[in-house]
């Protein structure tokens, strides 16, 4: 009985570690809308699909996440993304060609930056640019 109680408690942690070091916190998404990097969001339309919230979010969520560190950038971003939340919005800034084959993001609330390859960024500027 014992082995069992420390088998499922052994699993539930190992399974809270691998969420908390798999999972951003981009949830709950219920609009994006995405844009060049010196354009506004007026006039342009959100895209409310499910599949390409979800879609989106999910790239997101498994991106590389890159704690206690800033950077200074010499060029602007490429693409910015408004993320709409129930209560809330945030900004992301999309700068291509970061690194070889990869893009940088970051946010106008987060502390963290993100990395994704050149084909999630490419699949995520698809989706949104529709």
């Amino acid at each position: 009985m014992k082995k069992i109680i420390l088998t499922v408690l052994f699993v539930i942690l190992v399974g809270w570690i691998s969420y908390s070091l798999l999972y951003n916190g981009f949830s709950g998404v219920k609009s994006m809308t995405i844009q060049t990097y010196d354009k506004s969001f007026d006039g342009v339309k959100s895209v409310t699909d499910p599949e390409s919230i979800t879609t989106v979010t999910g790239i997101l969520n498994r991106s590389n996440k890159i704690s206690h560190t800033q950077f200074k950038l010499a060029t602007e971003p490429t693409y910015k993304i408004k993320l709409v939340y129930q209560e809330t919005e945030e900004i992301l800034y999309l700068h291509e060609g970061f690194d070889t084959d990869e893009t940088l993001i970051s946010s106008d609330s987060r502390d963290h930056y993100y990395k994704i390859s050149q084909k999630q960024t490419d699949t995520i500027v698809q989706l949104l640019s529709k």
